[in-house]
């Protein structure tokens, strides 16, 4: 039996060392500042005239690549002015045209889904933009002579948010989609900022949220429920349980999962058992997800289902969204070393690269 001193697992500074080989700690802790370094980065970046009179704006990755791009698309339904849509595939739908500027996204510059997606773009968008650190698309994008915003960051590609994100939404700002207010972070880096502290190693389990759910999830499904402005996070929470702590993991989206989800808690019998629901809850959300999440969490007691309600902080859209997400980061990062595993490596996606460039 454990002597009631000794501190929690996530407490011990040794535990934490041998894990985590990369530090991904001390990368998840530089979130504000690749907010704030890729704000000044971009601004930089001459985009054409032409981008404020385009229709739509397409934007195309894969992974943590692409989830930042989709956290800048999920918006309230007033906030969307011109039609916006994520493509996470080898090829471009048939209605791109003139009209439409197409924003590749690839942290790596090699991903073949990406550089497909670029070179139809070159032939039928009006606006081509590339985000990447380098590889082919970095020098594809030279060549071409299209805008390129290429950063230096060393992490995984999902750690890498910040510098996917931000141009995204200063992208939305130049095409008219959001006014100069709406695109603002300043916001949310001050208060990504002033929450970092508590999710720190250094931060004890009882002030220590992030370390919290980590246990209450360990052996666990979690499953993230979103709304229409938060599925995007609860698709982040989700790929970083997969990718941080090797777990499964689902996201879903209300007002949808109200429809079909909610009645599938039945079986298998041991399923109540195995699994925690985990509700994203913004204080932008409509009315009526708000009702839908508060009737969710009684149906789910009433079933004898765990279930967490996971409520976002700050005064605007994207302070909200980025602290669910920031939240989110630290708890798989906990998660991974309560299984005593390296939050950095993907042996199995990196095993399937491998095959795929083989072929």
């Amino acid at each position: 039996m454990n002597n009631t001193n000794t501190p929690p697992y996530l407490d011990t500074p040794e535990a934490v060392r041998q894990i985590d080989k990369e530090n991904i700690a001390k990368i998840l802790a530089d979130f504000p500042n690749q907010l704030a370094s890729a704000r000044a980065g971009f601004a930089k970046v001459d985009l054409p005239k032409e981008i404020i009179q385009v229709k739509q704006v397409v934007f195309c990755g894969m992974g943590g690549s692409a989830i930042g791009a989709e956290v800048a698309c999920d918006l309230s339904p007033g906030l969307i002015r011109k039609p916006l849509a994520v493509i996470r595939d080898y090829d471009l739908p048939a209605w791109i045209n003139k009209e439409t500027a197409v924003v590749v996204i690839s942290y790596s510059g090699e991903t073949a889904e990406a550089l497909a997606c670029f070179n139809q773009a070159l032939s039928c968008a009006g606006v081509t933009i590339v985000v990447t650190s380098g590889g082919q698309l970095a020098d594809q994008a030279v060549r071409a002579g299209v805008p390129l915003y290429k950063f230096d960051y060393k992490s995984p590609p999902r750690d890498a948010l910040g510098y996917m994100l931000v141009p995204a939404i200063m992208i939305l700002e130049k095409a008219g989609i959001l006014n100069s207010k709406e695109a603002d972070l300043t916001n949310a880096i001050n208060l990504i900022q002033e929450i970092s502290a508590s999710y720190l190693p250094t931060a004890p389990t009882p002030q220590n949220k992030a370390k919290q759910l980590a246990y209450s999830l360990y052996d666990h499904v979690p499953i993230v429920v979103g709304s229409n402005i938060t599925k995007s996070v609860a698709r982040r929470w989700k790929n970083q349980f997969n990718e941080h702590s090797k777990n499964t993991s689902w996201f879903d989206c209300l007002p949808e999962a109200n429809h079909n989800t909610v009645e599938g808690f039945g079986f298998p019998i041991r399923f109540k058992d195995d699994v925690v629901i985990l509700l994203l809850e913004s204080h932008f959300d409509h009315p009526e997800i708000v009702k839908r999440q508060s009737l969710w969490r009684e149906q789910l007691i009433h079933q004898g289902i765990q279930a967490e309600a996971i409520e976002g902080q700050g005064e605007d859209i994207w302070a909200n969204k980025l602290s669910l997400i920031y939240l989110g980061d630290w708890v798989s990062y906990y998660l991974a070393l309560l299984y005593r595993i390296d939050p950095a490596e993907i042996p199995i996606i990196n095993k399937l690269k491998a095959k795929l460039g083989a072929d």
